[in-house]
């Protein structure tokens, strides 16, 4: 799950909620990198300056953002297994 200036993987458990660093998982680097990549890319639609105004330049942008994520999504399942319960909300 995007959000601005966080890691894009959130842990929802009692255990382990909060901001999770893909690097602290067990997954490939290459994931890792790939998602924080992901992350960065939301990160750069901030307005700054006026953060009402933040977002996508336009609609394909946001969509091909969303695939990206969903494509990822996929990866992070596959390469987690089933230690873990992997979600997307839709955004």
């Amino acid at each position: 799950m995007p959000d601005y200036d966080c890691f894009p993987i959130w842990g929802m458990d009692d255990d382990n909620f909060g901001n999770i660093d893909p690097y602290s998982l067990p997954i490939s680097k290459s994931l890792a990198e790939e998602l924080l990549g992901w992350a960065n890319k939301y990160d750069k639609t901030l307005n700054i300056d006026e953060p009402l105004n933040s977002g996508f330049e336009n609609i394909e942008k946001e969509n091909i953002f969303k695939y990206e994520g969903e494509k990822l999504l996929k990866k992070l399942k596959l390469e987690l297994g089933d230690q873990y319960t992997v979600i997307y909300p839709r955004i």
